[in-house]
């Protein structure tokens, strides 16, 4: 009998990007080569930076198209295109609060080098469309073919996506609202106090002085915390033109290295985790105007009109997604309408090259200070041995209160300076470590937020930076990879002095949430049926639905805070009713944390039925949550599969940053039948070193 997925992996083998001979390109100016090395991550050589984003274009839509079109229908709210009624919330979604509009104001204000390059690029996707042997897989099932916008606003609009991804304080000034609403200000500033943590979308940079690294040059390590998708937001490449010599990650949407090194200098990035948005209280008088949106939905013969009310702050919410993954949407209960700073403030496509020329930290600094949404922590190091980090970001200085809760009326009164926004360089114990705890930001008179993420990553870190005299690569990879949570080191005595028949399970734990860890299962699912315990006399169904659906401040500073205080709500007699709702829960035997909390990384497509083993690249046990270095924080809404993980790690010896080779979760390829669809789990997990293998030569030629 036939395998019907080997037919479908056949078939998807004949859109493969070939990775040797010679192809003939029409607008490629001068020959240019692709190498391929360890887990098939291109080395790009082309005579001009013209050529080199032209083939940047190419090589990513050879390995990545459909998540190109794919993104670029999420960024334009046009999924439901193809995905049909599955998808209008979240196309209605993204049409209410502008992505589009973002996207093209945005690109107004590029500069004729920004579109010169950004077209370049776009122009080498289209040269891969024309010379492309087959379409992909994803294009013969569902039907159709690729339809790429031309026009720079519509892929401006995925910086905009980026940008409101990292961007999401408005969730918790809505829980706040609806907490108040429904159980008063004392228990809001109970369950969502300032400071507290959301979903867990940062990430983890640091950079450690070369007197305590074996090589004697700084060390610098990043891995960005981001959705856990496949293929994922990041594609390694080391891109090398007259001008321009970077290795490193690139988005699929944009030319350049984003995170990466030159040969002199090395940076990375974290979320700063600022406050740019804020929802103001409107009512019928304060609407400025309607503006109306219309939806093609497959299958549908008419489109779905969307009637977005504006304001003077911005349009008005009435659906709005709730957990890390958006998978529901509750109506927002009164009018609210949403000022973002992303409508005013993006990125640039050759805010890339300022990074990568800056010949030292000043330089820098400078190049950074264009990031304008989503702000970020820049970690740097270099040659000479100095590391440094600049916060950057527009972050709004506020008329009136702190931008926790919905207000009147709390305008904006311009931006916090670019020039007083915090940075450090060479401190004098030779560490800097952003975790999106916000100390960084708190160096400014300003207010940037009252709600970072928690500290206990940031902890950790300068915890096991402490433990050893001199770093490697290899140290600072396994650092990487942590599991052990201070959130549970805090905790676990408290509980136990509470309920002491939990000794029998969490005495003599060592607070590692491996995923081979029974008490850490234990720990994680008793912690939640606290929370249901405690809170569900208090919080209607759907408000505390939307409380735990991102639970690290519940676990991490509300939970401690109250056992702390002997708070009523969590009495012997609630807390051993909980332990005994985990225990009925994950069964006999008790499973091991990662039996129950698993990284699976899938193509959107794997959710028909049959398709499962051959869209899946990656599904197995993993330990972690989401205040842990190895980040994997889950979706309380979604069930316990990480959500949130780190999208890629990479650590820089700048004794020699082009040896650096950056692990994917999954692999660079988006395309299943490739060699490098899911080469790299192995890595990821146990920073085992990327296979020697011959390398490959493509030349593409005019």
């Amino acid at each position: 009998m036939d395998d019907p997925l080997q037919e479908l992996r056949d078939q998807a083998a004949e859109a493969l990007f070939p990775v040797e001979g010679t192809i003939r390109v029409d607008g490629l100016e001068a020959p240019a080569t692709v190498t391929r090395t360890a887990f098939g991550m291109p080395i790009i050589e082309a005579a001009s930076q013209h050529d080199l984003w032209f083939v940047q274009g190419m090589v990513t839509a050879g390995e990545r198209l459909p998540q190109i079109d794919l993104a670029l229908r999420a960024a334009n709210g046009r999924l439901s295109e193809v995905f049909g009624a599955l998808t209008l919330d979240v196309d209605r979604f993204t049409r209410t609060i502008g992505l589009h509009l973002a996207g093209g104001a945005l690109a107004s204000r590029w500069d004729e080098a920004d579109h010169a390059m950004h077209a370049r690029f776009r122009e080498g996707v289209r040269a891969w469309l024309a010379v492309a042997p087959a379409p992909p897989l994803e294009y013969r099932m569902l039907g159709g073919a690729p339809k790429l916008p031309e026009d720079a606003a519509a892929w401006a609009s995925c910086f905009a996506y980026l940008a409101w991804g990292l961007s999401n304080n408005h969730e918790t000034e809505l829980l706040r609202a609806r907490i108040r609403d429904h159980a008063g200000e004392e228990v809001m500033r109970l369950l969502v106090p300032r400071t507290a943590g959301r979903d867990g979308r940062g990430s983890n940079a640091w950079a450690v002085a070369g007197e305590r690294t074996a090589s004697g040059r700084p060390l610098l390590a990043n891995d960005p915390h981001l959705l856990a998708l496949q293929p994922g937001a990041w594609i390694p490449m080391h891109l090398r033109a007259p001008g321009y010599d970077v290795r490193g990650v690139a988005l699929t949407f944009a030319p350049g290295i984003v995170l990466g090194a030159t040969t002199r200098h090395a940076w990375g990035a974290t979320n700063v985790t600022g406050d740019v948005q804020d929802l103001f209280e409107v009512g019928d008088d304060d609407v400025t105007g309607v503006r109306r949106e219309l939806i093609t939905v497959l299958g549908e013969t008419e489109p779905h009109v969307v009637e977005v009310r504006e304001t003077r702050h911005g349009p008005i919410l009435d659906r709005v997604p709730v957990g890390v993954t958006a998978t529901a949407y509750d109506d927002v209960e009164r009018p609210l309408a949403l000022r973002w700073a992303g409508t005013e403030h993006g990125l640039r496509p050759t805010t890339v090259l300022r990074i990568a020329a800056a010949e030292d930290f000043a330089a820098f600094r400078d190049a950074v200070a264009e990031v304008g949404c989503p702000g970020q922590n820049f970690v740097y190091a270099d040659a000479d041995g100095h590391i440094g980090v600049q916060v950057t970001g527009a972050h709004p200085i506020r008329r009136h209160g702190d931008g926790t809760v919905p207000l009147p009326d709390h305008g904006w009164d311009g931006w916090i300076p670019a020039a007083q926004l915090p940075w450090r360089l060479d401190p004098e114990d030779g560490v800097i470590v952003s975790a999106n705890d916000g100390l960084l930001a708190a160096g400014t008179e300003h207010l940037i937020s009252a709600d970072f993420h928690q500290p206990h990553r940031a902890m950790r870190i300068h915890e096991l930076l402490g433990a050893t005299a001199r770093h490697d690569v290899g140290s600072t990879a396994r650092a990487q990879r942590d599991t052990v949570s201070l959130a549970a080191r805090a905790t676990v005595p408290l509980l136990l002095d509470r309920v002491p028949s939990a000794s029998a399970y969490l005495a003599n734990w060592d607070h590692d949430l491996g995923a081979d860890s029974v008490p850490a299962a234990i720990f994680e699912v008793w912690t939640e049926a606290i929370a249901r315990r405690a809170l569900a006399p208090h919080l209607p169904p759907s408000v505390l639905t939307a409380y735990l659906a991102s639970i690290e401040t519940w676990r991490c500073a509300v939970l401690p805070a109250m056992l702390r205080d002997a708070h009523p709500w969590l009495d012997a007699a609630t807390l051993e009713a909980a332990l005994d709702d985990a225990l009925a829960e994950l069964g006999d035997p008790i499973p091991a944390w990662g039996q129950i909390h698993r990284l699976r990384l899938a193509h959107p497509l794997a959710r028909i039925p049959g398709l499962g083993p051959l869209f899946t690249a990656v599904d197995e046990p993993m330990g972690g949550d989401e205040q842990t270095v190895a980040a994997a924080g889950a979706d309380g809404v979604a069930g316990r599969t990480a959500a949130v993980i780190a999208s890629v790690r990479m650590v820089w010896d700048l004794a020699d940053p082009h040896a650096t080779v950056p692990v994917l979760p999954a692999g660079i390829s988006g395309n299943v039948a490739s060699p490098h669809w899911a080469d790299q789990r192995d890595a990821y997990r146990d920073a085992t070193a990327p296979p020697e293998v011959a390398p490959t030569v493509l030349t593409l030629a005019p």
